[in-house]
C-alpha cells in the first residue's frame, strides 16, 4: 500500500487530542476519543495487510503477528523496564509489586482486563496507574490475535463478496451490542474487545467498500469527517457513557477521512503533523507515565503541564528513531524477556528488597498494616457475604448467625461497604437490639433487580436479594437499613422502600457513599497526606458525588425513607474550592482499602451518623 500521508496525519490528531486530555481534561474534555480515532486506523490497515496477503495467496498468520510484534513490544518494553527502574529507586513497596504485576498484564497484552477489574478509567486514580494507557495496546492486539483467523477462515468458504458483507454486518450488530453494553456495564464496556472491536471493523469496511469521490467531493467528505472528530473532542467528556452511540461520531470521521483519501491534505498533510504522527506511538507510551509522575510528585500548573506536552514529544521523538526504528529481532526479545524476569522478582518479593532505600521507608509499615488488615475479627463480615462465601464454599450461601433468631431490632441489606459498616453498629447496637445482616459484594438491595451473570458477584448477588424478601418477614425488624457503594441513580430505591413498608417495617434508612481514592487511601496518605486528618486530593472518586446528589435530590422529594449524607457529614468545600474530607479517626485511617471502613472507621460512623437515628 502506498505510504498515506492522510493517516499519519489522523494520528497526530488523535495523539495530540488524547495528550491534552491527559494532561488537562478541560483543554479537551472529549480528547480521550483519539483511542477511537486510533482503533478505526488500525483496523483499516489490518484489513488491507491481510486481505493483499490473502489475495496474492502469501498471508501468514505467523508472520502477520511477527510484524505487529515486532512494531508493538520494542518500545512497550522498553518503557516497562524504565518505569521498573525508576520504581526501584523512588516507589513504595506496594506500589513497586503493583508496577511488576501491571508490567506482567501489559506485555502480556491483558492490561484491558487487569484494568477493568480495578477501577474506572475516569475516576482519580488513575493518575496513580504508571501504565492504565497500555489497556488499548491490549485490545487492538487481541483484536490481531482474533481479527486475522477469522478472515481467514471465513475465506476458505466464503467468496470475497460474502466475506466483505459479513465483516459490514458484524460491525453493524457490534456497535448495537456496545451500545446496550454501555448502559449496562459501562466500566467493562470501556476497557474490553467485545465492545470495541466494532471500531477497528469499521476500519474494515472503510477498506473494502471505498467510495469513488471527485476532487472536490473529497475535500467536502474530509472536512466533514474532521468536523465530526473535533466536535467530539470539544463537546463530549468522561460524563458519557463510552463507548455508547456517541462513539459513532468519532468513529464514523475517522471513516470519511479515509475515505476523502486525501494525500495532499492541508491539514494532515503539513510537516509537523506528519512528524507527531510517525511518532504517534511511542508519544502515547511515554506520555501517560509523565502524566502520572506530575499529578503524584509535582504541582499541578500551567507550566508544568506544557513542560511535561514538550517532554512528552522528545521522548516520543527518541524512541520512535532509538527504539522502533532500531530495537528488533532477538534483541527485543531478549529486552522483553528481560524486563519479565526483572518484573517476576519484583512481584515475588512484594517490592521488598533490602537494596532497595524505599524498602527501609516507615510507611512501608503503615501499607503492609492495612494491606493484611482484619476489618472483623468475628468473621462475620465474610460469613454474611454471599458472594465471598462463593469463594470459601463454592456456593453463594451466609452463615445462619447472620439472620437474628429473635424478632424486631435491625437489618442490614446491601454491599460489602454495608458489610464494613457492621462491624460499628454491631458494637454499638448488639448489647440490646436484635442484628441481621445480608450482604454481597457489589450487590444494591432490590426485591426486583435481577443481574442473571454468572460471575460470583453476579450469583452471589442475586442469593442474597432473592433470600431477602423471607429473612425481613422471619425477622419483623423495625429498622432496615440499605446501602451500595456506588451508582445509587441506577437502584430502584422508591420500589424498595415501598415494598418493605408494606412488610411491617416501621423505619427505613438509606446510607449515602462513603467517601473513596484510589487506588487506596493508605497509599494516598502515605504519600501526600502523612499525619493529617483532612485531605483533599485529586485520587478522590468523583462520580460518587453525583450519586450522593441523586439521594438528597430523592429524599427531598419523599419522606418514608431517612437519607444519611456521610459524604455531607465527612466533607466539607475548603478555602481553596477543594473537597477535603476526613480520612482519620484518632491515630486510625477511616479505610483500609479504597473505601471499605476500618473497625475504627465503622465505629465512628455508626456511633455518630446512624445511631441517632436508631
Amino acid at each position: 500500500m502506498q505510504f498515506r500521508n492522510d493517516i499519519n496525519g489522523l494520528r497526530a490528531i488523535a495523539v495530540i487530542a488524547v495528550v491534552l486530555f491527559h494532561f488537562n481534561a478541560t483543554w479537551m474534555p472529549g480528547g480521550f476519543a483519539g483511542v477511537d480515532v486510533f482503533f478505526v486506523i488500525s483496523g483499516f490497515l489490518m484489513t488491507g495487510i491481510i486481505f493483499r496477503g490473502m489475495e496474492q495467496e502469501n498471508f501468514s498468520i505467523l508472520k502477520f503477528y511477527t510484524s505487529r510484534a515486532s512494531r508493538i513490544i520494542p518500545a512497550l518494553t522498553v518503557l516497562c523496564l524504565v518505569l521498573l527502574i525508576f520504581g526501584w529507586f523512588y516507589e513504595l513497596d506496594a506500589v513497586y509489586e503493583t508496577i511488576s504485576k501491571h508490567t506482567f498484564s501489559s506485555l502480556g497484552f491483558i492490561s484491558n482486563i487487569t484494568y477493568w477489574k480495578e477501577s474506572d478509567y475516569f475516576d482519580g486514580g488513575a493518575h496513580e496507574k504508571w501504565l492504565l494507557h497500555t489497556w488499548s495496546l491490549s485490545a487492538e492486539w487481541q483484536f490481531y490475535v482474533i481479527y486475522p483467523l477469522i478472515l481467514v477462515a471465513m475465506r476458505k468458504f466464503m467468496s470475497i463478496k460474502s466475506v466483505k458483507a459479513t465483516v459490514l454486518v458484524g460491525t453493524i450488530i457490534g456497535f448495537i451490542l456496545s451500545v446496550i453494553a454501555t448502559y449496562y456495564w459501562p466500566n467493562p464496556s470501556y476497557y474490553l474487545l467485545p465492545t470495541r472491536g466494532w471500531e477497528m471493523m469499521v476500519g474494515g469496511v472503510a477498506y473494502f467498500y471505498p467510495i469513488a469521490l471527485k476532487e472536490k467531493q473529497k475535500k467536502i467528505v474530509e472536512w466533514l469527517g474532521l468536523l465530526l472528530i473535533i466536535a467530539t473532542y470539544f463537546f463530549i467528556s468522561g460524563d458519557n457513557p463510552w463507548p455508547g452511540y456517541l462513539a459513532i461520531l468519532p468513529v464514523l470521521g475517522t471513516f470519511l477521512v479515509l475515505q476523502a483519501h486525501r494525500n495532499d491534505s492541508i491539514v494532515t498533510n503539513n510537516i509537523f503533523f506528519q512528524k507527531i504522527g510517525e511518532w504517534s506511538y511511542s508519544i502515547y507510551l511515554w506520555h501517560w507515565p509523565l502524566v502520572v509522575y506530575m499529578y503524584t510528585y509535582m504541582t499541578i500548573n500551567k507550566v508544568n503541564i506544557y513542560l511535561f506536552i514538550s517532554l512528552s514529544i522528545i521522548l516520543g521523538m527518541l524512541s520512535a528513531i532509538f527504539i522502533e526504528r532500531k530495537l528488533s529481532g532477538k534483541k527485543a526479545i531478549l529486552l522483553w524477556l528481560i524486563t519479565l524476569a526483572f518484573a517476576s522478582i519484583v512481584y515475588v518479593n512484594n517490592g521488598n528488597f533490602d537494596a532497595r532505600k524505599k524498602s527501609q521507608d516507615s510507611s512501608n509499615d503503615i501499607l503492609n498494616n492495612y494491606k493484611n488488615y482484619n476489618m472483623d475479627p468475628t468473621g462475620l463480615f465474610r460469613k454474611c457475604n454471599a458472594s465471598l462465601q462463593m469463594d470459601d464454599n463454592g456456593e453463594p450461601n451466609v452463615d445462619e448467625k447472620c439472620i437474628s433468631s429473635e424478632v424486631g431490632g435491625v437489618f442490614l441489606w446491601g454491599d460489602s461497604h454495608m458489610g464494613s459498616l457492621s462491624t460499628g453498629l454491631r458494637y454499638e447496637i448488639m448489647k440490646n437490639t436484635p442484628f441481621s445482616q445480608l450482604t454481597s459484594s457489589g450487590c444494591a438491595p432490590s426485591f426486583t433487580m435481577k443481574r442473571n451473570g454468572s460471575d460470583r458477584s453476579d450469583i452471589g448477588c442475586d442469593f442474597s436479594n432473592n433470600i431477602a424478601y423471607e429473612a425481613i418477614l422471619n425477622t419483623q425488624p423495625s429498622v432496615v437499613i440499605l446501602g451500595v457503594s456506588s451508582k445509587h441513580e441506577n437502584v430502584d430505591w422508591e420500589e424498595t422502600v415501598t415494598k418493605l413498608h408494606e412488610m411491617g417495617v416501621s423505619k427505613v434508612i438509606i446510607i449515602g457513599p462513603f467517601p473513596q481514592w484510589q487506588p487506596s487511601l493508605p497509599i494516598i496518605y502515605v504519600k501526600r497526606h502523612m499525619g493529617k486528618k483532612f485531605i483533599s486530593d485529586h485520587t478522590f472518586t468523583q462520580s460518587i458525588l453525583a450519586s450522593n446528589d441523586y439521594l438528597i435530590d430523592l429524599q427531598s422529594k419523599n419522606d418514608n425513607f431517612i437519607f444519611i449524607d456521610v459524604i455531607g457529614n465527612l466533607c466539607f468545600v475548603n478555602k481553596l474550592d477543594e473537597l477535603s474530607c476526613r480520612v482519620k479517626v484518632g491515630e486510625t485511617l477511616l479505610a483500609f482499602d479504597y473505601g471499605h471502613l476500618t473497625i475504627e472507621g465503622s465505629r465512628f460512623i455508626a456511633k455518630n451518623y446512624v445511631l441517632p437515628f436508631l
